[in-house]
């Protein structure tokens, strides 16, 4: 037996409902927003080399030829 008054009343906890869940939504999409922004790849040194030319010398951080004597290209 649906009066008048009970169909406002029951879209009105199905809007807050749908609210209520968009919020959330709304709310995890930016938290994982974030925490993709902030993740470092260590794909990115082997890229960047590949494309400027040299090896990474990881005694000096920088790219070079790959004959530095003392310097050592394969992390540890």
């Amino acid at each position: 037996m649906n009066t008048v008054k009970e169909k406002p009343r029951l879209q009105n906890v199905l809007l807050a409902v749908l609210a209520a869940f968009t919020v959330v939504g709304q709310l995890l999409r930016t938290m994982l927003g974030m925490l993709a922004e902030a993740a470092e790849t260590e794909s990115d040194d082997a890229v960047s080399s590949a494309v400027r030319g040299g090896a990474l010398n990881y005694r000096t951080g920088k790219l070079d030829d790959g004959t530095d004597a003392t310097g050592w290209y394969e992390k540890d």
